[in-house]
């Protein structure tokens, strides 16, 4: 390529952005941004603004000259890697931002990593890795980056593996939940009913102002368990206000689903999400301990459940643990995140490289060895 279409590199701070810069970030949302909605720049604009290392943060944008931007991936500068004193580039994600894979073009993926990669080797000072964290390891931007690696003979290593209930548009082959945990939530309801009276499921209407949905969902959760330990987005100004930020600018923009379990007129429990054309995350969810023993929270999510499979094209990835609660009977397909690192830099560096991963290999097997109960 030459001229105004060889794909360029550039390093720039959120703040620092043109107009012009930032209709280019948004153009890239609304073309690329259905597999990741935390990727998009009404959220990660957000979680920049609302983090207390936001500042700190690079936007690595590859684009074709000034012209479109191709994708952005937000990096750090990290000195350590995990107890190991060496630099990194560090893949960046907000508080409660649940999956990493950068905003990028599935067409210009596979440029996208090799001009980023190849910036990231000619700049490289002493940063010897690439660290990403929370990536779908089905995602086309994903898969592009692995088979770079292979073609360039780039070392490449996964870290960390966890696979998410999730719910695959188009695939009923298992079900989407089992017989019994659907009788138990059914034998609850029922319960709920004849001892609390009506039970209503209801979704915020598009039309009506979310800011009171939102100052209940916040009083609830800091009413439960989270308040007393201080882990309630409430706890902390920088959560809350990311969260009333992101779920304001996502009803604005039709993004945001909120749902409330109410009886007799009073919420139990509340949920949020938020939805592409494609795939949905979820976000965060809440119920009043007073009604524990009738599991709303879990009625609640039986109802998204429901929902999400009435529609035939859309994927919906939980966001949380498949050990994290009972709710992942409901939802029994996966989504598997990874993190992993990528070597970068020169011959040297890469030799660094190959020598950190091999002690970090050998430190993880003797902590396991050691650790390991005695069996007698």
């Amino acid at each position: 390529m030459a001229g105004a279409h060889r794909p360029t590199v550039r390093m720039m701070r959120h703040a620092d952005l043109t107009a012009e810069d930032r209709a280019c970030w948004a153009a890239l949302s609304a073309h690329a941004g259905a597999s990741n909605v935390f990727a998009q720049d009404w959220f990660m604009e957000a979680a920049l603004n609302h983090s207390h290392d936001g500042c700190d943060v690079l936007l690595a944008v590859v684009s074709l000259g000034r012209g479109p931007w191709l994708g952005v991936m937000p990096l750090r500068a990290e000195l350590r890697f995990g107890r190991w004193p060496v630099r990194t580039w560090h893949s960046w994600l907000a508080t409660n931002q649940f999956l990493g894979t950068p905003l990028v073009s599935v067409q210009s993926a596979d440029i996208f990593w090799e001009s980023l990669l190849a910036f990231l080797d000619a700049r490289a000072g002493k940063e010897i890795l690439l660290h990403f964290e929370k990536f779908d390891a089905d995602d086309p931007v994903s898969i592009a980056l692995f088979d770079r690696c292979k073609r360039e003979g780039r070392a490449f290593q996964t870290l960390h593996c966890l696979d998410r209930p999730a719910h695959r548009a188009g695939d009923d082959t298992e079900g989407r939940s089992d017989a019994k945990t659907q009788g138990r939530l059914r034998s609850l309801l029922r319960r709920l009913e004849r001892d609390q009276g009506p039970v209503v499921f209801s979704m915020l209407d598009p039309g009506q102002p979310c800011a009171p949905w939102i100052d209940a969902f916040l009083k609830m959760e800091a009413s439960g368990w989270k308040g007393r330990v201080g882990s309630a987005l409430g706890s902390n100004s920088a959560t809350e206000a990311l969260f009333r930020t992101v779920i304001e600018r996502g009803h604005a923009n039709g993004s945001a689903r909120l749902a409330s379990l109410s009886v007799e007129g009073r919420a139990i429990a509340m949920s949020s999400w938020f939805e592409s054309t494609t795939w949905g995350h979820g976000f965060k969810m809440t119920f009043d301990e007073e009604y524990r023993a009738y599991a709303a929270g879990q009625l609640l999510m039986r109802d998204i459940n429901d929902r999400i499979g009435r529609r035939s094209d859309l994927s919906f990835d939980t966001c949380v643990p498949r050990e994290a609660n009972n709710c992942h009977r409901l939802w029994r397909n996966n989504r598997r995140i990874i993190d992993g690192v990528v070597e970068i830099g020169s011959t040297w560096q890469r030799f660094q490289y190959d020598a950190l991963i091999k002690a970090r290999t050998v430190y993880a097997a003797a902590k396991n060895h050691f650790s390991a109960p005695e069996t007698r």
